[in-house]
């Protein structure tokens, strides 16, 4: 079973506290987030194939936008699956 993760640049991880309607939730800082990311993978590569996700953040909330999402971790999640299957049958 594939498993992709959201990853962020410094620049989209920016972007994403920009326009996140659950920015209260989020790390203030790339570093603390970039911990956390690290955490969460190595807890699931020994079960699970996991790949990272690059996002976008202009691209996926422009596809939140155009279905009229709010730009909430649930959303995000979705997003990526679904993008992430997208993009791994080519």
């Amino acid at each position: 079973m594939i498993i992709f993760m959201a990853y962020y640049t410094l620049e989209q991880y920016e972007l994403l506290l920009k326009y996140a309607n659950d920015r209260k939730k989020l790390n203030d800082h790339w570093q603390d987030w970039l911990v956390q990311y690290i955490k969460a993978k190595s807890g699931l590569v020994n079960d699970f194939e996991v790949e990272d996700f690059h996002i976008d953040v202009e691209k996926m909330q422009a596809y939140f936008k155009k279905n009229g999402l709010k730009n909430v971790s649930a959303n995000r999640a979705i997003y990526v699956r679904k993008q992430g299957m997208i993009s791994h049958k080519k």
